[in-house]
């Protein structure tokens, strides 16, 4: 599919490269395999529940942002 559209997937070290530049976690999983998943997920909610995500409003209301 990728390729079709002249694009290539990104690698494994260009989405850890891009994860420290702006400080966020890196996680990998296979929407294949499902090798993974299940750490993506934990992280995501880990990562979520942590204090510090940007207070913001969107579409009128006041709600909490975490940026994975």
């Amino acid at each position: 599919m990728l390729s079709a559209q002249g694009l290539k997937p990104v690698s494994p070290e260009q989405g850890a490269a891009v994860a420290k530049e702006i400080g966020a976690k890196y996680a990998e999983c296979s929407a294949k395999t499902g090798q993974g998943l299940q750490e993506v997920f934990t992280l995501a909610l880990r990562e979520s529940m942590k204090s510090g995500g940007r207070w913001s409003k969107i579409g009128g209301k006041q709600g909490k942002c975490v940026i994975l």
